[in-house]
């Protein structure tokens, strides 16, 4: 340690590294809570009481006790720190799970920042969108935790999240590396197999819906049955969600909260995919799917390779048997695939929207071979002429919903979701 200063200057910035129970960090003039906000962003809960005064901190830290660094940013204030042990395919290894900075009580605490997770996304001079500082990595077959250690010097990095199946390393960045520079190191790294960038994916080709949180519109009295979907979209309307055929919610961005639905895409989607809403042209079925509604945009539309396959992996533990993804992208999904290829390995059936575009072709990962690429019908059985026709299978992408029509292939995918829960197909 070079040393630590208090003092009204002006902030530069800061770098931190975690390794276990070891830190490496740099701060320039930076303010106590702009460093322990670093730990947040790899994968720590920062909690600390908001009347204190933490000040600045100047100096430079080298393989230190992260208790005793804590200690030392934080003095005289008391402080308390948890881990948790984290099982990967090369072994396990400990992470800070959680710090604490209170005074003269621990209950005045509050989390240093919104708990719900708002997507840093960069358009790369490719035109790729993905999160700032982070990458994802997976590696050959026989590597160890000290092959993990060593990209992680190499590249100043700090697993945040092991994302297993498909093994998977979420990586955070130091600003000082650019992610295409990063991809490269760890890809000529002799033990990595495939390093990407966490790949960013936009919602914004799915119309908004407007909801009334009535029942106008829906098939009530459905008797319930059929296969579990899970619905992978913007969310739900908390109005709908006491309904029998919606078995649960889940909150990707901030796991263990309730969710909303700011554009009504997802409610739609879910209500069609449960049975309760039929397109155009259609027939109502007799029986419902039980659908659980997962929202996985943040509040600007964005998702990202690491939300969706740490969702795949949760479909997969909740004994569901059908996926809806009502969307898509025409760039390259990276690791994404591997998570695709392994939940049609684990039985699971996965609906997605072909695209709007009126193209002959597919968006990814409706283009995958290991997922049902729907496209959207008229109501009268011929080809929408915004469908795009790569696809296994059509079902009509127009739906009338609480005084409004809506079109696309976003509504096409969980109507043949639901005939196939319900085995009406």
């Amino acid at each position: 340690m070079i040393g630590i200063v208090f003092a009204a200057v002006l902030c530069r910035g800061a770098a931190l590294r975690l390794e276990g129970g070891r830190a490496w960090l740099k701060a320039e003039g930076t303010p106590v809570s702009k460093v322990l906000q670093l730990f947040e962003q790899r994968g720590a809960e920062v909690l600390i009481d908001p009347s204190l005064e933490l000040g600045r901190v100047d100096g430079e830290w080298e393989d230190t006790d992260v208790d005793r660094l804590i200690g030392q940013l934080v003095s005289p204030h008391s402080y308390s720190i948890q881990w948790k042990l984290v099982e990967s395919p090369l072994g396990g290894f400990y992470q800070v799970s959680s710090i604490r900075v209170f005074g003269d009580t621990a209950a005045a605490v509050k989390r240093i920042s919104s708990p719900e997770r708002v997507l840093d996304v960069v358009v790369g001079a490719d035109g790729t969108k993905y999160i700032r500082g982070e990458i994802l990595v997976g590696f050959k077959t026989g590597s160890t935790v000290n092959d993990l250690n060593a990209l992680l010097r190499l590249l100043n990095g700090t697993v945040i999240e092991v994302i297993d199946p498909p093994g998977i390393y979420r990586i955070k960045l130091n600003d000082g590396l650019a992610v295409e520079e990063a991809v490269k190191t760890a890809s000529a790294f002799p033990m990595v197999d495939a390093a990407d960038a966490n790949r960013a994916f936009s919602s914004a080709g799915a119309p908004p819906v407007a909801l009334s949180g009535t029942n106008s519109g829906i098939h009530l009295g459905l008797v319930p049955g059929g296969t579990a979907i899970a619905v992978f979209d913007s969310g739900l309307d908390p109005a709908y969600a006491g309904m029998d055929f919606i078995s649960g919610t889940y909150n990707a961005l901030n796991p263990g909260a309730a969710i909303d639905d700011p554009t009504g895409h997802g409610t739609l989607v879910s209500l069609i995919a449960a049975g309760a809403v039929t397109p155009e042209g259609e027939t109502a079925g007799s029986s419902s799917a039980s659908v659980l509604s997962v929202k996985v945009f943040d509040e600007n539309g964005m998702t990202s390779s690491d939300i969706l396959m740490s969702m795949v992996n949760y479909a997969v533990e909740s004994d569901i048997g059908v996926i809806n993804l009502s969307f898509g992208t025409y760039e390259d999904v990276g690791f994404l695939e591997n998570s695709v290829q392994y939940a049609a390995s684990q039985g699971i059936t996965i609906f997605v929207a072909s695209g709007n575009d009126g193209l002959d072709t597919a968006v990814n990962p409706a283009a995958s071979s290991a997922t049902v690429s729907v496209g959207a019908a008229n109501p009268d059985g011929s080809i929408a002429d915004y469908s795009n026709t790569q696809a296994d299978t059509f079902s009509s992408g127009t739906v009338y919903f609480g005084g409004s029509t809506y079109y696309g292939t976003s509504f096409a995918s969980p109507y043949t979701a639901y005939l196939y829960a319900t085995g009406s197909q």
